[in-house]
Parts: structure tokens; C-alpha cells; sequence
């Protein structure tokens, strides 16, 4: 599904980012992301610098491949909600401009202002 995904190594170095970013501390991220998967924040440190850890297991691979993309996929569908509500309020103002309401209130404030401004023309600085 995404690039940072296709590997457990990415798929931890992807969630130990993303925790760093949320706690403000490495060690703290490796904490989380080590209890999410069911691994030790110690075996995740060495996974992801590539220091003397073991390939993971099946468990904890899939664990940290599936948790990675459920981030994404939630990720990607809270844009998707974003932009919908964007496309739905340019929606309501196209359509009420569009309007045959909106047509004939713009049509008369256009003739409201036309015939001002036919009144007021003449009278200004012409002898009657």
C-alpha cells in the first residue's frame, strides 16, 4: 500500500518518526511504538539503527507492517474528509449564486443601482 510500509524496518523507522514528532523524545517514541507491536523499546532501537538486532518475527513484523498502514490509511482519509468538506462548501456558495433566488435578488439590486444612478446623473451640474 505505501512505500514507508513495505518492510518492517521501514515500518519502524516510519512509526518511531512519526512518535518522535508526537512526544518530543526518541525514547519516549521508541517506548510507544515498541508496546503497540509487542516488542521491547531496547530490540526496536537496534531494529531501526541497524545494530545487532534480530529480522523480527512474523508477529511483530505484521504488527509493525499493519500498524504503520492503519496510520496511513487513517492519515489519508482524514485529508480525504478535509476535502470533501471544502468541495461541499464551494458547492453551497456555487449553488446559491446560482440560484434562481439568488438571480433575482442580484438582478434587482443591479436594476436598483442602474436606476439610481439614471436619477442622479442628470441633476448633477446641468441646468434643468
Amino acid at each position: 500500500m505505501s512505500i514507508a510500509a513495505t518492510t518492517p524496518r521501514n515500518a519502524a523507522q516510519f512509526l518511531v518518526e512519526r512518535a518522535e514528532r508526537q512526544s518530543g523524545s526518541r525514547m519516549v517514541a521508541y517506548e510507544m511504538v515498541a508496546q503497540t507491536v509487542g516488542t521491547s523499546a531496547d530490540w526496536l532501537r537496534k531494529f531501526v539503527n541497524g545494530t545487532g538486532a534480530k529480522e523480527p518475527g512474523w508477529t511483530v513484523g505484521w504488527n509493525l507492517i499493519e500498524h504503520c498502514n492503519r496510520v496511513l490509511c487513517t492519515r489519508v482519509e482524514r485529508e480525504i474528509d478535509k476535502e470533501r468538506s471544502k468541495a461541499a462548501t464551494l458547492k453551497r456558495e456555487i449553488d446559491a449564486v446560482n440560484s434562481p433566488v439568488g438571480r433575482v435578488v442580484a438582478s434587482a439590486q443591479g436594476a436598483q443601482a442602474s436606476s439610481t444612478s439614471a436619477v442622479a446623473g442628470p441633476s448633477l451640474g446641468k441646468d434643468p
